[in-house]
Formats: structure tokens, C-alpha cells, sequence
């Protein structure tokens, strides 16, 4: 079953999430994957970024459900973890926890990128930049 958040600042860790995956993960699983959005310090602009403020709709979690959800249905896909933190995060601080049990490594390493490309595009989560320039809303570059 899927597990998924919206968090502050402080409440999830990547550690916590691991071993309450591995706790329940049954004796199919042989591959666990994950992910970790780490708030990097220069923006793509090459400006050094101060922090990063995230902010969410309140149904952001449904749409995390729903990815969840769908990657998990998959053949070979036990369980998916999805955690964002949503508040003011510095550099070298994490922002998104994602995490995916399976039977091998293929189906594992095949759903952790296509996971965060869908929560950049279907979840209502938005980031602004606070850089020694200025603040502004960064909208993500495919």
C-alpha cells in the first residue's frame, strides 16, 4: 500500500521512511530504490540561492495518492513512498522523498524518475528561489 505526505519542515526523514519500508516489505521484494530532492545552493542561473520555499494546494496529497497508486498497480511494484516537504528549506537540506519497493531492479529504477517527473507536472506543489538578486517563482524546465 502506498504511503505518502505533505510535511513541514522536521516532520520526515529519509532514515524513518527507509526502515518503515523495509518493515513491511514481503519476501517478493528484492530491489528498493530511492530518491532524494536535495535543495541545491547556486540556481540555474549561477546565482547563489539563499532558500527555497515551497508551498502546496491542499489537495496536493491526492494527487500524490494517485501516482502512488498507479505505480504500485504495476507488475512487479509492491509499494511506493512519496513525501514532500513544503516550508522554507536552505541548501544541502532535502525537499522530496521518494521511495519504491519491487520484486527486481528493473521495475524499481524504471518508476523512480517517471515518479518525480509526475510530481513535478501533476502535483500542485510550487517552489520559489531566494537568491542575493531577488525572489522569484521557478517553473521547471523539461
Amino acid at each position: 500500500m502506498s504511503d505518502i505526505g505533505i510535511h513541514r519542515k522536521g516532520e520526515v526523514d529519509f532514515p524513518t521512511l527507509l526502515r518503515r519500508l523495509r518493515e513491511g516489505a514481503g519476501g517478493e521484494v528484492g530491489a528498493i530504490g530511492c530518491f532524494i530532492g536535495v535543495v541545491r545552493g547556486v540556481s540555474r542561473e549561477d546565482e547563489k540561492v539563499k532558500f527555497l520555499s515551497y508551498e502546496s494546494a491542499e489537495d496536493a496529497w491526492k494527487k500524490l495518492q494517485k501516482i502512488a497508486g498507479e505505480i504500485e498497480a504495476r507488475s512487479g511494484i509492491k509499494q511506493v513512498m512519496i513525501h514532500h516537504v513544503v516550508d522554507q528549506l536552505g541548501p544541502g537540506e532535502d525537499a522530496v522523498y521518494v521511495l519504491v519497493a519491487g520484486i527486481n531492479r528493473a521495475d524499481v529504477f524504471k518508476a523512480l524518475p517517471e515518479i518525480m517527473d509526475r510530481v513535478k507536472t501533476e502535483v500542485p506543489i510550487w517552489k520559489k528561489e531566494a537568491t542575493e538578486k531577488g525572489e522569484y517563482w521557478v517553473h521547471e524546465v523539461r
